[in-house]
C-alpha cells in the first residue's frame, strides 16, 4: 500500500503543474479520519513543524537566512557556508550539525538581536498557502499550537509577529538565542540543540505546555520531515491525525508510511487542515472568516473529502 501511494507521489511530483495542490490519502486516513466527527474545539491540540510547513517548501529557513542575510559579516558568511552544503558534509550527523551551527552564531555575535526584524523582514521566507489563515481560525478557537522547529524561535516569533500571527495560544518550542547587553548571541538553548532528528524530546522540553492542556486528547500533528510525527510522541492521547508536506522530494514512500496525509507541492495549500478545523468547531455562533473560493484554483481536493487519487488505466 505505502510503495504504491509512493509511486503515486513520485508521478504527481514531477507533473508540470507543481504548483496545484494535491491531497494524497494514506493508510488509516479514512478511519482516523472519522474520529474527527466526534471532536469539538476544547478537546484539540495541534503540533505543527515551522521551516517549509508553515512556510512554503522553497522558502528559506531559520538558519539559512542567518548564514545568508547580506548584513551579515562576510567571515561569518563564508565559515557558516559549508555547513549549509550537505553533500560536502557527509559524516555530520544531525546534533553536531546544529551544534557547529551554533557556536559559529555565538563565535561571531551573530546575528546582533536589532537586526532580527530586518533579517526576516527581507529574506526569502514565504507563508504557506494557508498558513495564516489556519492560525488565525486556531486563535479564534482558543485551540493551542505548538511549533516545534529545530530552526531558531527567534526567527520564528519575528516571522508570526509580522505576520499578525503571534498569538497568546501559539506556543515556540526550538533553539533559542540568548542574548547580552551588546545584543550578541551568548548561548544558544536548550542544550542538547533540538534538531531533525530529537523532535521526540518536545513533550519533556515544552512539559508546562502539555501539562497545561492534558484534558486535550486529540492531536492533529503537521509537518515536512518524516521525524515531524516524532513531536507528538510520549503525548498522551485518544485520537491523532498527521498531515506531512512532501514538497519537492521526489519519492514520497517514507512519507506515506509516516503520515495519514500527504501533500505535494512546495505550495501545497494548508486552506483543507482549516476547513478540518472548521468541522470541529462549535457549530453555533461561528462564523466563518476566510472563504476557499478564490484558492478553488489552487487546490485540488478538500480535506473532509480526502481521497486517494484514481488509479491510472
Amino acid at each position: 500500500m505505502a510503495g504504491a501511494i509512493g509511486a503515486l507521489m513520485l508521478m504527481y511530483a514531477k507533473h508540470k503543474d507543481r504548483m496545484r495542490t494535491t491531497w494524497v490519502a494514506c493508510e488509516g486516513w479514512h478511519r482516523k479520519r472519522s474520529t474527527f466527527s466526534f471532536v469539538r474545539a476544547e478537546h484539540l491540540l495541534v503540533i505543527t513543524d515551522f521551516d517549509a510547513t508553515l512556510t512554503t517548501g522553497d522558502s528559506q529557513q531559520c538558519h539559512d537566512l542567518c548564514a545568508e542575510s547580506p548584513i551579515m559579516s562576510t567571515d561569518f558568511r563564508d565559515k557558516f557556508a559549508p555547513l549549509l552544503d550537505w553533500a560536502a558534509n557527509p559524516d555530520i550527523d544531525g546534533v553536531e550539525w546544529w551544534d557547529r551551527a551554533h557556536a559559529l552564531m555565538v563565535r561571531y555575535g551573530c546575528p546582533k538581536r536589532q537586526l532580527i526584524p530586518r533579517i526576516v523582514r527581507e529574506a526569502k521566507m514565504t507563508p504557506r498557502p494557508g498558513s495564516l489563515e489556519l492560525l488565525k481560525r486556531l486563535e479564534e478557537l482558543d485551540i493551542p499550537v505548538l511549533i516545534v522547529s529545530a530552526g531558531l524561535s527567534d526567527i520564528i516569533e519575528e516571522f508570526l509577529r509580522q505576520h499578525g500571527a503571534l498569538s497568546e495560544n501559539v506556543t515556540v518550542c526550538s533553539n533559542r538565542l540568548n542574548y547580552a547587553a551588546d545584543m550578541s548571541p551568548k548561548t544558544v538553548s536548550p542544550e542538547p540543540p533540538i534538531t531533525s532528528f530529537t523532535k521526540q524530546y518536545a513533550y519533556a522540553s515544552s512539559s508546562s505546555f502539555f501539562e497545561q492542556h492534558a484534558a486535550r486528547k486529540t492531536l492533529l500533528v503537521l509537518g515536512d520531515s518524516v521525524t515531524d510525527v516524532d513531536a507528538s510522541k510520549n503525548v498522551p492521547y485518544d485520537h491523532c491525525l498527521s498531515v506531512g508536506f512532501l514538497n519537492s522530494r521526489p519519492d514520497g514512500m517514507a512519507h506515506a508510511k509516516a503520515f495519514d496525509a500527504v501533500v505535494l507541492g512546495d505550495h501545497g495549500s494548508l486552506l483543507p487542515v482549516a476547513d478540518l478545523i472548521d468541522e470541529v468547531a462549535p457549530p453555533i455562533g461561528i462564523l466563518r472568516q476566510f472563504s476557499a473560493k478564490a484558492n478553488m484554483g489552487s487546490r485540488s481536493n478538500s480535506l473532509s473529502a480526502f481521497s486517494p487519487p484514481p488509479a491510472a488505466d
